[in-house]
């Protein structure tokens, strides 16, 4: 558990939800720019990245173009 989380249970605790309120919504506002931000890596990698068939495929073709 982060410091801010138990800040936040603190917080709550003593009576002041709004600043629970404020430091939840702040952790799960980073933990979705996290993610996104891996997903963005990931749909750029497999965006880059071909199935073995296709470039075994373009070898294949290249090979057959070299020899004619």
């Amino acid at each position: 558990m982060t410091d801010n989380i138990r800040n936040a249970i603190l917080a709550l605790q003593n009576g002041d939800s709004s600043q629970f309120k404020d430091v939840i919504n702040q952790e799960l506002m980073t933990k979705a720019m996290d993610a996104i931000n891996l997903h963005k890596i990931a749909a750029g990698q497999a965006l880059f990245n071909e199935p073995e068939e296709m470039q075994a495929d373009k070898e294949h073709d290249f090979d057959q173009d070299s020899s004619e």
